[in-house]
């Protein structure tokens, strides 16, 4: 039988081997977020999107421009006669509400591009937290495949002790040998998906991240705040509300449009013989024919105004939907990390350590320890991934949240 010392010090080894890792991350999930936020291509080209909103304000309720008109009779070029000059400037008058109307429009465009901004803003935040809740399930997974493989390392110390003293089987050791030749047959299979995984990433950070150990920190379970003035302020919604606002003012735009336009000129004629009616002073009137395109452009804004309420109430009633299933993903994940840091794991923990025992005392069998260290890597790689899909519930939740809400987890 194999001496007890040696198996107390083989216990020993397994319980260190099997403790939870310490290392420290070598990069945070801040430093991810403030990157992303700085060198994400899309976020960029949404945040040119306000400056492209803001050039239309300045010239939304400004006048049309004038209208210069030169003519010449060539025929007086050659004559005895003065040349014969035409000169006349025109000008179109707005109506103060089409102006006014104008500028609403303009002013809600830009809105509309600072609430998708601060949108996409809060999505890609939490695109980022749950990239690097991805990024450290992998350098978990390689990690916890270590420990399983240390775990049937043992095993194998274990069986060639048994061998030694005649109370084992050649076998046994072949058994665990193919054993470990399957986890490092895995562990090609690991390290690939890390290496696809990184390169999946660059869109998002700019960069691939660096081969490191990962610490994911999870907020307490507390209770999660309500849902504000119903949503109302949140920026996809106010995004909305403000398309809604600028296709309203279009509509006004588009009433006005049915009235007369009136042009006013200015002009100098010397054709004219006599110098008192030289200089000339008009106006006009622009009046439809027949109203029927001013009509259907009235109608096509009145069709887009519905058209953007609908798309209003839609977006509160998706963000509604969202947040409440966001919600219930959150509470969900700390219930089932919950259980099984508290009985999963444990129970599993002490199924292994009885299974080694019976192998060293010669009443269990290997493949019980085996299936024992399997599962107990199981057991740790469903906490993992437990605690990656609740931290990229918790960003998605967090990116729901109104605008004047406190979140509690900050």
């Amino acid at each position: 039988m194999i001496r007890l010392a040696e198996i107390q010090v083989i216990l020993v080894l397994l319980v260190a081997i099997s403790s939870p890792s310490t290392a420290q991350s070598l990069e945070a999930v801040d430093q991810w977020i403030a990157e992303a936020l700085a060198n994400n291509a899309a976020l960029g080209a949404q945040k040119s999107s306000i400056e492209v909103a803001r050039a239309g304000v300045d010239s939304s309720d400004t006048w049309a421009d004038p209208v210069f008109k030169y003519g010449i009779a060539p025929e007086t070029l050659a004559g005895p006669n003065t040349v014969g000059h035409r000169f006349e400037l025109s000008q179109q008058l707005p109506w103060p509400d089409q102006l006014s109307a104008s500028r609403k429009a303009a002013e809600a465009e830009v809105i509309a591009a600072r609430q998708d901004t601060q949108w996409r803003v809060r999505q890609l935040t939490a695109s980022v937290k749950g990239a690097y809740a991805q990024w450290w399930f992998a350098n978990e997974a390689i990690e916890l495949h270590h420990e399983t493989r240390a775990l049937v390392e043992q095993l194998a110390k274990v069986s060639d002790q048994r061998l030694s003293y005649g109370v084992g089987s050649q076998s046994q050791m072949l058994r665990v040998q193919t054993e470990l030749d399957t986890l490092d047959a895995r562990l090609v299979e690991l390290k690939a998906d890390q290496a696809r995984l990184a390169g999946k990433l660059i869109p998002l950070l700019g960069r691939r991240p660096t081969d490191s150990n990962l610490q994911l920190s999870l907020p307490p379970d507390t209770p999660l705040v309500s849902n504000g003035r119903n949503g109302m302020d949140h920026p996809m919604i106010e995004a909305a509300q403000a398309r809604e606002a600028e296709a309203r003012a279009r509509l006004e735009i588009a009433e006005t449009n049915r009235r007369p336009a009136f042009t006013a000129s200015a002009g100098y004629n010397s054709l004219w013989a006599d110098d008192s009616k030289r200089w000339m002073i008009g106006i006009g009137i622009r009046i439809p024919f027949s109203g029927q395109r001013q009509h259907s452009a009235v109608r096509k804004a009145a069709a887009e105004v519905s058209q953007h309420q609908w798309r209003t109430t839609q977006a509160h009633r998706e963000w509604l939907a969202s947040i409440a299933d966001m919600k219930a993903s959150v509470q969900a994940g700390y219930d089932r990390l919950d259980i099984l840091n508290q009985r999963h794991l444990p129970n599993q923990r002490a199924h292994w350590e009885a299974s080694l025992n019976e192998l060293a005392s010669g009443t269990g069998r290997l493949e019980d320890a085996i299936n024992s260290a399997r599962q107990l890597n199981g057991v740790k790689l469903a906490r993992a991934a437990i605690i990656r899909d609740l931290y990229s519930a918790r960003a998605g939740y967090e990116a729901l949240l109104p605008m004047d809400t406190t979140d509690v987890s900050n």
